[in-house]
Parts: structure tokens; sequence; C-alpha cells
């Protein structure tokens, strides 16, 4: 199994690419591209992902996810101030290891926007026993301004007995709204108790650079998958204590998931 493993933008002092006039037609195509295609995983059916493949032959894969969690937190950070958030977003690759998609979530307010936007494509495949992959994301965000930005995941994984684990790195480089580069390095790693549905996970990385200072964050969870539906439970934290409402976004906290894969 090939692992895309996705990125999300931090709360705080996130990137931007300057876009002019053309920013604006960029917010509004992304969003209604992405509500649609939001709606087409919500309303999707597993038959249908099978009627796809087949129009388009066994070359292409077709998916597509939506769900809800209790706090939207990346990287340790809540960006949805520890409220509910919406999301879902549908995926095509490729059987040479080309993929691209596009996901959504609601957030709290940020640059005038309450909606992220992930656009992304890249690379996957396997050797030795290791997955790997490369990946370009947009992270926008409609009606906003001056607050979209890019950045580069390399991603490996490999099992190891029942367990997966793996290393994500993601790179953000300078752009408008970051003085300098910003990276982020976590070990990760899913362990299945027999057949029963239930698995442990849990993460641990470190960012530095344009946006944090090493700032570190950790989670933990048990999660349970039946059919399409997975629900999990974990326990998010990190050892950032910013002034204000950064440092309160940043504190432990239970986090919900009910997630539908199609």
């Amino acid at each position: 199994m090939i692992w895309f493993t996705l990125a999300y933008p931090e709360t705080f002092s996130r990137g931007s690419i300057a876009l002019g006039a053309e920013h604006m037609d960029l917010n509004k195509v992304t969003r209604v591209a992405a509500w649609s295609l939001l709606a087409a995983a919500i309303a999707a059916h597993p038959v249908q992902a099978e009627e796809a493949g087949e129009a388009a032959g066994t070359a292409w894969d077709i998916s597509a996810n939506a769900g809800v969690t209790s706090d939207y937190r990346f990287r340790g950070i809540s960006l949805s101030e520890k409220n509910p958030a919406i999301q879902g977003g549908v995926d095509v690759g490729h059987e040479s290891g080309l993929f691209a998609g596009i996901w959504a979530s609601s957030i709290s307010r940020y640059g005038g926007s309450h909606a992220e936007v992930d656009l992304y494509a890249g690379y996957g495949g396997s050797s030795a026993g290791i997955d790997y992959s490369v990946t370009a994301l947009a992270y926008v965000y409609p009606g906003g301004h001056g607050v979209d930005y890019v950045e580069l995941m390399g991603n490996l994984g490999t099992a190891i007995g029942p367990a997966t684990v793996g290393v994500d790195l993601g790179w953000v480089p300078k752009q408008d709204n970051f003085g300098g580069d910003n990276f982020y390095l976590a070990a990760k790693a899913e362990v299945p108790i027999g057949d029963t549905g239930v698995s442990l996970f849990g993460h641990f990385g470190r960012e530095n650079g344009d946006v944090y200072d090493r700032k570190l964050d950790w989670e933990a969870g048990v999660s349970y998958s039946t059919g399409a539906l997975t629900a999990s439970l974990s326990y998010v934290d990190s050892n950032y204590s910013g002034a204000g409402e950064a440092g309160r976004l940043a504190k432990a906290g239970a986090i919900a998931r009910l997630t539908a894969s199609f």
C-alpha cells in the first residue's frame, strides 16, 4: 500500500503566493470546484466508484472521503478554534504512480475565509518494501486575502510485522508570507489489533523555521474501521506556549473523528 500523506497548514504566519487580480479568479473557481467535489464525495456510493473505475479502465482509481471531527488539528494546533469541522475530498490515482486530488475543511476565520481547500498532485511508488511519495500542495482559502501558499511533502512508509511505520517531511519555501524556509519532520506508526478492526496509532513531529521555532507535537489514539466507516479517538498536544490565542489553540485536547471512504 502506498501512503499518500497530506500536510495541513499552520494556524499562524502561513505562507502566501501573490497572484494579484488572478487570485480572486482562483478563489472563485476553487470555491465552486471544492464544494462541488465535497458534495459529490458525501453523496458517493461504492457502486458508483466501481463503475467509474470500470469506465476509466484498470489504469485509474477514483476514491472519495467525507467526515466530521470534533476539532480540526494540524501539527498540534487547532485550525477550528477547538470547534467541530466538516471535511471531505476526492482523489484520482493512475497505475503509473501519478495522483492528484482536492480536500476541503471548514476552519475558523482566517484572512477573511472560513474554508480551507487543498489542491495537490504528486507521484508515489514502492521499492525494496518501502513505499514513497512526493507531493506538491497548494493551500487556498476562498474569499481570503494574501493567505494562500504552497508546500512540498515527502513520505516514506514500510511494514514491520503487523505494524506500519513512516516518516513525513514537509518544506514550505520562502514565499510572500514566509520570511524564510519552514520545515516539518514527523515519525508515525499504526498497529492493528488482530482482525478486530481496531488499530492503535500515533505520531511525533518537530517543526522549525519561519513559522515556529523548534515546536514539537504528538498524538496517540485508537481507531475502529468497519466497512466504509472509520471512527477514532485521540489525544493531541504540543510544547507550543505562545501568548494569547496562539497558545490556547495549542493546548492538549481529545479529538473524535468519523470518516466515510468510498
